[in-house]
Parts: C-alpha cells; sequence; structure tokens
C-alpha cells in the first residue's frame, strides 16, 4: 500500500489488476447511461474500443431553453480578457441538453473576452483524453468526470471546495452518493452535477391479471408475482452477464437491502458473508427459476430495453430510456407501462448511484477562467435550464429539486424523483475509491450471483465473493 499526502490509502495495482480495471472502465462509461449507476475505473493508457450510445430519451424540458441567458455573467478578473477555455466532455445523450451547454459556454466567453470551445467525444474515449491532458499538462481546461474520476485523479485536480461549498448551501445540501468520490479529504476535488436515472420499468396491466393492483414493494413480494408472470409467458428480465449498468445495479442495491456490504466503514473488513445474504440468495436461486428469463446470464445492458419494447417480459431495472423509445416507437407499451421503486429488504431500499462532475486540471493554463465559469454555470440561472433541459434523464446532485415539477409532469416520472433518497456508491460502506473500482471491475458481485443460480449452492458462491473480495481489501 502507498498513503497520498491527504491521508488516503491508495491501491497499488499489479499490472494484471490495472489492465482489468483498464478494459472494463471503457464498458461502464458506455452503458451506465441505461441504468443510472456508475462505475470507477482507473485511468486508462490508451482509448478504449467505442462503443453504441443507448436510446436518446426525448427532452421534457420544464424552461425554455432560451432562458439560459436570462441572467447576465459575472465580470470575470480583468486577466481574463484574451485568454482561451476547452471544455471537454462527452456526447449528451439527449441533444439538446448539449446545444444549450455549448450556448452557455459562449455566453460566458462573450461577455469575458475569453475564446472559448468544447469538445463533445464518444464516451469510451473521454477517459483517455483526459489521462493525456494529466500527462502531457496540456489539452483542456474543464473537464465532465464520471464517478470516481475526480478521486482518481486528485493530485491532479484544482481544489474546487469554495465553489462547492456554497452552490451546496444554496442547493440545500448534496446528497451523499453525488459527492462520494468527489469530496476527498475534505476537499471538493470537482462541483457534482447528478447521475443518469434509473428504475423499475414494468408492465401495468401484465401485473394486473397477477393479482398485483400494485407494483410489490419488496423482494419476496416480487417474486411471489414474479412466478405468475413467468407462467403467464412475461417473465421478469434481468441481465446477470458482464456488463456495467444492469447487473451492477440489481445486484448491489439486492446485497444491501439484507445487509451484506463489500466493506465495513473502516475500508478493509470485509462484510459480505451474512447469514441474512446467504438466505436471501437462497430465495433468489429459487426466484430465478420461478420469475426470471433465465437467459440473462448472457445479456448485455441492452438486452433488457429490447426484450420489454418487442413484449417478452413485464418487468425490468433500466433508466427512463425504455419509456422514451416506447413513446416514440411502441406508444401501445408506454400507455401500459409505469416505474417503480427498487425494490426493499429487512435492512432498507436502495440504488447503486455515482456522482458525475465538472472539474479542472492544474495543469490548466487558465485556472482562473475556469473557475469563473464554473462559478458563474453553477448558478440557478444556468444550472437549472440545464437539468430541465434533460427532462428527468438527469437526476440532480442536491436536496433542493426534491419537489421540482418536473417530476409530476408525468406521473410515470415520479420513482426517478424518489430514487436519489435511496442512493449508495459501490463499495459502500467504505469509499469510492480504486479498491472498489477493482472489485467492480471483476465483476466480484455480480459473478457471485451468477455463481449461485447456475450452481444452486449460495453459501458457496458468497463464500467465493468474500475471498475475491478480501484479496482487495485484505480483511
Amino acid at each position: 500500500m502507498e498513503r497520498a499526502n491527504d491521508g488516503r490509502e491508495r491501491l497499488r495495482l499489479t499490472r494484471r489488476e490495472l489492465l482489468t480495471v483498464l478494459g472494463t472502465g471503457a464498458a461502464s462509461i458506455a452503458v451506465a447511461a441505461c441504468s443510472g449507476g456508475g462505475s470507477t475505473p482507473a485511468a486508462p493508457t490508451k482509448a478504449p474500443a467505442a462503443a453504441a450510445q443507448p436510446a436518446q430519451p426525448t427532452a421534457q424540458p420544464q424552461q425554455p431553453a432560451a432562458k439560459a441567458a436570462a441572467a447576465a455573467p459575472t465580470s470575470a478578473p480583468a486577466v481574463l480578457k484574451g485568454t482561451t477555455l476547452a471544455f471537454l466532455g462527452g456526447t449528451y445523450f439527449v441533444p439538446a441538453a448539449q446545444v444549450l451547454f455549448k450556448n452557455q459556454l459562449n455566453e460566458w466567453g462573450k461577455a469575458n473576452g475569453v475564446t472559448v470551445s468544447a469538445d463533445f467525444l464518444n464516451w469510451p474515449d473521454l477517459q483517455a483524453k483526459i489521462a493525456a491532458a494529466i500527462q502531457s499538462g496540456s489539452g483542456g481546461d474543464v473537464f465532465h468526470l464520471w464517478p470516481g474520476w475526480a478521486s482518481l485523479y486528485a493530485d491532479n485536480m484544482l481544489d474546487m471546495t469554495d465553489v462547492a461549498d456554497s452552490v451546496d448551501k444554496a442547493e440545500g445540501g448534496y446528497y451523499e452518493w453525488a459527492t462520494k468520490g468527489i469530496k476527498t479529504g475534505g476537499k471538493y476535488l470537482s462541483l457534482p452535477t447528478g447521475t443518469t436515472n434509473a428504475a423499475i420499468n414494468y408492465r401495468v396491466s401484465y401485473l394486473k391479471q397477477a393479482g398485483a393492483e400494485k407494483f410489490p414493494d419488496t423482494w419476496e413480494e416480487l417474486f411471489a408475482v414474479g412466478k405468475k408472470l413467468k407462467a403467464m409467458g412475461k417473465p421478469i428480465g434481468q441481465s446477470l452477464g458482464h456488463s456495467t449498468g444492469d447487473p451492477v445495479g440489481f445486484v448491489y442495491p439486492y446485497m444491501w437491502s439484507y445487509g451484506a456490504m463489500e466493506v465495513e466503514p473502516d475500508g478493509k473488513t470485509v462484510a459480505f458473508n451474512k447469514p441474512e445474504f446467504v438466505d436471501a440468495m437462497k430465495r433468489f436461486i429459487q426466484a430465478w427459476k420461478d420469475c426470471y428469463d433465465e437467459t440473462g446470464l448472457q445479456w448485455d445492458d441492452a438486452a433488457n430495453n429490447r426484450a420489454f419494447l418487442s413484449d417478452q417480459i413485464s418487468i425490468c431495472y433500466n433508466g427512463s430510456s425504455i419509456y422514451e423509445a416506447a413513446k416514440k416507437d411502441a406508444p401501445k407499451i408506454a400507455e401500459d407501462m409505469d416505474h417503480a421503486d427498487q425494490p426493499k429488504g429487512p435492512a432498507g431500499r436502495f440504488y447503486q448511484l455515482g456522482g458525475h462532475s465538472f472539474g479542472i486540471l492544474k495543469s490548466s493554463k487558465n485556472t482562473a477562467g475556469a473557475k469563473d465559469f464554473l462559478k458563474w454555470w453553477t448558478d440557478k440561472a444556468r444550472f437549472d435550464p440545464w437539468i430541465h433541459a434533460q427532462g428527468v434523464y438527469q437526476l440532480p446532485p442536491a436536496k433542493r429539486w426534491a419537489n421540482d415539477p418536473m417530476w409530476s409532469s408525468d406521473p410515470k416520472y415520479a420513482a426517478f424523483g424518489r430514487e436519489v433518497q435511496f442512493g449508495r456508491n459501490i463499495g459502500y460502506a467504505g469509499d469510492l475509491n480504486q479498491k472498489a473500482a477493482l472489485a467492480n471491475s471483476k465483476y466480484i458481485i455480480v459473478d457471485t450471483f451468477s455463481k449461485a443460480v447456475t450452481s444452486g449452492d449460495a453459501a458457496g458462491a458468497i463464500k467465493w465473493g468474500e475471498e475475491q473480495l478480501k484479496q482487495i481489501y485484505g480483511g
């Protein structure tokens, strides 16, 4: 182990382990938008292969985009005049929001005499560009960071605590899931921007045929209804394969809801092999046979979208992209579907969420301009239209948004507004750090579930997972 200057423990990975994280990092950023979560890959040394973009939801803006320019930019220091500022991020899944952000950046640049630029890359290419900028000391000023990246690049990030503390107060407080991996050692390394949404997508009429007037509140209630649904030829769809969106979004909350977790708050003591979780896994093994489409062991993150939209399954965990696609291409399904909270267990109800952020590299040639822009952009006059331009696809990072009208603009959006209350990060109850990233990149939790359902041995599968986690966390 080596210890960073701020007291955080940093794992020294072997070459093989590092390559594992790098290879999986590309997949995580390509698919996380399907289901609201986010992985924490380590810095790549080369650009990963491009991946297909998920279905784009239709924006449901609550304010016209033109209102983004309602408030004039605050005056920046005179030293900014004649400088340049470059933003680097990923291509938006809601194009209108990308146009809006670029207009906002241009507005600030024009008002302050700064020549600005914005490049939007395929998501799998973004982290490689950030790593290259760090290594070369050039290549951009403001960057969109995926969950955990700010902590990963902590030594290279400009301290944004003064701006973040001000926004935190104005926004009613950030959610913990939005700041894990962003706020480290008491300092904000970047500014939280939220994350993409997820909930349970389900067919209303099929549940009624199975005797459920409302969506089941607990896992056991869901399994009882699911058995009837599968008998009807409309099983539950869930991926347990090696993709980092939907499988991760399911297995971590199920584990947490029965009291198990990767590691205790000390970051060392593995707390995975608990009797309550073993019993819950036994029930899941039976439910997999009784309720689920068992081909889900081979599914990727797009498979459940296709299965739901082709009327093969009745329930799946996913973002709002299914509903938006159905409204456009399958209106009868859109009319007959709704969204529900993730079921709960004895320990509670949870979602696996990870916070995105905008940050500045210390190597930026215009740190003063970059910081002034983000201070201006995170004001309500700009940030609110940016959130609204994405409909409900982007979950805001702070509590002020709990009663925003966008959640009630369509009753079927309500579940997405509630999920922010139940968010946890990978690595819980420890930090969202490189150890958590490695465990996730190796699919340890996902593979524990797949081993359980294929072998029928809950205790043996969880014991295997425990040993794998101990190799990473050391306890």
